[in-house]
């Protein structure tokens, strides 16, 4: 469709938030005129576009090239209220009735930006930090045990400090001399033979 020899597209109206609608409306070349063959000049660049805003007659201060590189960027930048009147003059193709249209199909389009925007901020601090203290049991599933168990193995495991007679008597003869166990023996038999002789047992 084309309008004072531009070519118009209709606002869509599907609910597309501003980044996606320019991206499709900038290379569809909306608003652009039509070239010397009578067919579509081709999608819009940053610089096309801000020289076409900028030679707005009514339109004293221009655009920023800049600012309409932002727009063709993949980023969170929208577009301010004043840059959304001239653009949709661009898409309009000067026409009034067309102009209007698209004003509110852009100002739409940047509140649904906003709030996706927003959405997406809420979501991302809505993300409770994991505990350090969750991570607790899960450090024994290994095997090695909860910290009370280990205590208890270490305790299970520890030395036996209470007094064997056993422990000392095989550790008397197997850790020292070869002579222990004879002399033991002998030592003995010469106490029992002297406690014979002094209570009379012969």
């Amino acid at each position: 469709m084309f309008k004072n020899g531009k070519l118009f597209v209709p606002p869509p109206r599907d609910g597309s938030d501003f980044k996606e609608l320019f991206k499709r409306l900038a290379a569809a070349g909306a608003g652009r005129p039509l070239g010397k063959d009578g067919f579509p000049a081709g999608p819009w660049t940053p610089e096309l576009l801000a020289e076409a805003i900028s030679q707005i007659d009514s339109n004293r201060i221009g655009v920023d090239l800049r600012t309409v590189q932002l727009w063709f960027q993949e980023n969170e930048k929208g577009i301010s209220t004043a840059n959304i009147r001239w653009l949709a003059r661009v898409f309009g193709c000067d026409d009034p009735v067309a102009t209007s249209e698209w004003q509110m199909e852009l100002s739409a389009a940047q509140s649904r930006l906003t709030a996706r925007r927003r959405e997406g901020k809420r979501a991302g601090s809505s993300i409770a930090p994991t505990s350090p203290d969750a991570a607790l049991p899960a450090a024994f599933d290994d095997g090695t045990g909860s910290p009370a168990e280990l205590a208890r193995d270490t305790d299970a495991k520890g030395p036996d400090r209470r007094f064997s007679l056993a422990r000392r008597s095989e550790a008397f003869f197997s850790c020292g001399s070869t002579l222990n166990l004879p002399a033991s023996v002998f030592a003995g038999i010469t106490a029992l033979g002297f406690l014979s002789f002094i209570t009379g047992i012969h």
